[in-house]
């Protein structure tokens, strides 16, 4: 069970949002702009804990909106998911929830409702179930053949029956999809054990509590999750679990051999001789403890730096570490568990075998190889069925332009307008060279490999290669126009400019384009072979496509002509020896800013957004 969409409406900063939600979502945006609050909408509506207050619902919503809400539709069910929620399923397998909480009466009511499809048919509608128990409503009904023929009649008779007539009728009815009336499933609450497992682990909350081994705590139910599941797998635990509870049986045996030994039996006797004027007899039961509340009550984490402690007398960072390990420690798990699974067939799941997490932060108390680990150890977890991992993250180690779809940018315009978001889930590889378009921009993650970094910049330039990307700066810095909150993207080669100007579209970041003209020289030289030739004639088309594309006022293009050794006055002769952009720098390292040339002058100001342009 996976979140495939997520709808908010009048939570905290968020008026209405509805994103789309693939197995790893990663939040992105500036400060206070509302990715901890979409965080916190998701335990509201899958924590049965979660106590929402009068500063949760959305500060300029309309006169008379007291409901905030938050609606999820899940997809990849198990079979029991799908059997637990069987009313709920879409024809598409989908379901769709929704969690509320309502001002009225000086409170805060809070309830569950399901979406169902409904028969257009009034007499096939669950909720009209109740106004079809009586024989002479049913009777004017094809219903009247799927009730019971004698007795009374409930409303879950007719439940039953309106549920078998739809499977035995269903080509021939149109539903539609409403919101039940009713408490999802039937129940005021639903319980813990119904809706997948969520885990948040913050960024700013005092840690110190945080790591203690608490079923309160997101550590200590992450450990005790982990440790039964280990547990689960190792023989001498369940040995261990069944000799308990043979023991425990034998305790509740009461055959005559065993009376005289029975402690249990002559503690009965006791107090029916106390009670005996009352008539009753009494029967002790004892109920087998489950074993795996021992690693509850039982366990602790000592981590010895030099000095041996418990966890939450280390530093923040060491504890962050540690919870993390433990998340690297469950991947691992799991990986084992699906390489076994495939080797031996599918096992059945257990319900509530569905978990997400989400994590505010996760760079923090990190070095940058820590960072990549740990965003490798979660897309891991993600990759695994009934796992998902939502994060809200400032550092480019979590971000994998290559994963473009996972990217969901928050941007809170004004107050009034609440949080919204940014993203692209279509698919930006088309045309006939689709493969080969993939294969190059793969590539270029070899050669820059903080592409991602364009999520994070008010402006993102696109250039072709190394050599811009290291100049434009460079010279941006003796011109004093330069903007450390500009990202320079190198996009590896010209080919590859469309691709990210339609993802710098999809997502509306503001970007400019500097690229070659890369003219056909005239005449056309002997030696060219007619391949070289048609390469060249590709090459030098792209400018107009790349016109075509760049749309203003989101994206600008400079051209420079014929390219950018000539425009800069670069000794091309230097950048074979040293390297185009080690001779790049080499030469203006020694120029004046007032001999730098017009042309180039002209597109760093342009790049930078600087007066002068």
């Amino acid at each position: 069970m996976r979140i495939q969409r997520l709808r908010i409406h009048n939570y905290r900063s968020i008026r209405d949002l509805e994103m789309e939600c693939l197995p790893l979502v990663t939040l992105l945006g500036p400060n206070n702009h509302g990715k901890s609050n979409l965080l916190a909408a998701l335990e509201f509506c899958l924590s049965t804990s979660a106590k929402p207050v009068e500063q949760d619902f959305f500060v300029n919503r309309g006169e008379g909106d007291n409901d905030f809400w938050v609606e999820i539709t899940f997809n990849e069910l198990t079979e029991q998911e799908k059997n637990t929620f069987k009313k709920y399923v879409q024809s598409d397998g989908t379901v769709c929830i929704r969690k509320t909480a309502r001002i009225q009466n000086g409170g805060i009511e809070v309830f569950y409702n399901g979406y169902v499809e409904q028969p257009d048919v009034e007499w096939l509608n669950s909720d009209k179930a109740g106004d079809y128990t009586s024989r002479e409503s049913v009777n004017q009904t094809p219903l009247k053949d799927f009730v019971p023929s004698s007795g009374r009649l409930t409303k879950a008779h007719i439940e039953e029956a309106q549920q078998k007539y739809i499977e035995q009728h269903r080509e021939e009815l149109s539903f539609s999809r409403v919101l039940e009336e009713g408490p999802l499933l039937g129940q005021k609450n639903v319980g813990g054990g119904v809706l997948p497992d969520f885990y948040l682990i913050p960024a700013v909350r005092d840690l110190t509590d945080e790591i203690k081994v608490k079923t309160t705590t997101t550590f200590g139910r992450l450990l005790n999750r982990a440790v039964r599941e280990m547990a689960e797998r190792d023989p001498r635990f369940r040995e261990a679990r069944k000799q308990l509870e043979e023991v425990v049986q034998s305790l509740n045996v009461r055959d005559d051999k065993e009376q005289e030994n029975n402690q249990l039996a002559d503690l009965e006797r006791s107090i029916e001789e106390e009670l005996r004027t009352w008539g009753v007899k009494v029967n002790i039961e004892v109920t087998p403890p489950e074993l795996e509340r021992l690693f509850e009550l039982g366990t602790d984490v000592h981590l010895n730096d030099g000095v041996k402690t418990t966890a939450d007398r280390k530093g923040h960072g060491l504890q962050r570490a540690m919870m993390f390990a433990l998340l690297r420690a469950w991947a691992k798990t799991l990986r084992e568990e699906r390489s076994s699974r495939d080797r031996e067939g599918p096992a059945p799941r257990k319900q509530s075998d569905s978990v997400i997490f989400a994590m505010e932060e996760p760079e923090l108390f990190l070095h940058p190889h820590a960072q990549r680990r740990l965003a490798m150890t979660l897309r891991e977890i993600a990759e695994t069925p009934n796992h998902q991992v939502f994060i809200c993250t400032h550092s480019t180690h979590f971000v994998d332009l290559e994963h473009y779809k996972e990217v969901a940018i928050l941007t809170k315009y004004s107050p009034e307008k609440g949080s919204c978001v940014r993203q692209c889930v279509n698919e930006l590889f088309e045309g006939d060279d689709t493969g080969e378009r993939k294969k190059r921009f793969h590539m270029a993650q070899w050669i820059n490999p903080d592409r991602g970094e364009m999520f994070f910049a008010k402006r993102v330039i696109f250039v072709e290669g190394e050599t811009e990307k290291v100049v434009l700066p460079y010279l941006a810095k003796k011109l004093g126009v330069f903007d450390p909150d500009i990202s320079i993207i190198d996009c590896g080669s010209k080919h590859n400019l469309p691709l990210y100007v339609a993802i710098a579209k999809a997502f509306e970041i503001p970007y400019l384009v500097i690229h070659d003209e890369d003219p056909l020289p005239d005449p056309i030289p002997d030696d060219w072979t007619e391949d070289k030739k048609k390469a060249r004639e590709r090459t030098f088309a792209l400018n107009e496509n790349i016109k075509n594309l760049v749309k203003t006022p989101l994206g600008q293009v400079e051209l420079l002509s014929p390219d950018f050794e000539t425009v800069s006055g670069v000794s091309k002769s230097q950048g074979e020896k040293k390297g185009k952009a080690l001779a790049a720098l080499d030469h203006f390292e020694a120029v004046d800013q007032s001999n730098i040339p017009d042309r180039l002058r002209q597109v760093v100001y342009a790049a930078f957004n600087a007066q002068g342009a």
